[in-house]
């Protein structure tokens, strides 16, 4: 499959937050509770400084597109700090969201990372764990929200990247 990876423009920001909120509404939203999902919701989606981090370049968010079609995002928070990462259901298992982390820790890298970190929802910690994090925490939930924290620690990409310079 052919697409590719880059950061998101202004105007691209919300139907990026779009595309987050469905695939949050199919995957995630069903295993939890009602305060869980308003959280989430009115703390990125619906977040005017949330989604102006975005806009202004403040944080870095990044876009699959095959074509023009936007079909997977992933964003930062914190120079480190993976805050959303969501691929449209159709373009599961493709490798799109292996492509958008190994842009992210490219352009974290670039801004002075040592280590990059996640609140995982449970659904997606195979994939985490498969691209190298480890939990570095046991589950919880916050404001309704379920996480494990996990922790990815420079290998061989930032190996790459240092002999590249």
């Amino acid at each position: 499959m052919n697409f590719i990876i880059r950061p998101l423009k202004s105007a691209e920001v919300r139907p990026a937050l779009a595309l987050s909120y469905k695939v949050f509404m199919e995957f995630e939203a069903p295993t939890y509770s009602e305060e869980g999902v308003k959280h989430f919701v009115s703390d990125c989606i619906e977040n005017n400084a949330f989604e102006s981090n975005y806009t202004s370049g403040k944080h870095l968010m990044l876009g699959a597109f095959d074509g023009e079609k936007l079909i997977g995002m992933l964003a930062e928070r914190n120079g480190n700090h993976i805050c959303l990462l969501f691929v449209d259901k159709n373009y599961h298992r493709q490798g799109v969201a292996t492509a958008l982390m190994r842009e992210m820790v490219v352009a974290l890298k670039l801004k002075g990372a040592d280590r990059i970190t996640v609140n995982s929802s449970p659904y997606g910690v195979p994939f985490y764990k498969h691209f190298g994090f480890t939990e570095t925490g046991k589950e919880q939930t916050v404001n309704g929200i379920t996480f494990i924290p996990m922790v990815y620690i420079p290998n061989e990409l930032w190996d790459a990247y240092d002999k590249a310079k």
